[in-house]
């Protein structure tokens, strides 16, 4: 007599397992090289931009890449007397 605990899992069912991890991760990495392609671009297109033009949108050339990490406070400065 033969006793079997919790379910059984058939051959066909792992398989499956792996290719919806493997996707899982496809995108990942995907969207991962999507994004760093992104903020490339966003970067290149603020170093063309003149000195002018970015101190309009409160942005140094030295901070640039900062601001497009999102890594910048945006809390304005707080003199105290």
């Amino acid at each position: 007599m033969s006793t079997s605990l919790g379910t059984s899992t058939t051959v066909e069912d792992r398989p499956q397992a792996r290719r919806s991890g493997l996707v899982v991760t496809m995108k990942t990495w995907w969207l991962a090289y999507l994004t760093r392609r992104m903020k490339r671009a966003a970067i290149i297109q603020l170093h063309a931009m003149s000195d002018r033009e970015l101190h309009d949108i409160g942005l140094t050339r030295s901070r640039i890449v900062q601001a497009v990490r999102g890594e910048l406070d945006h809390r304005p400065f707080i003199r105290q007397y």
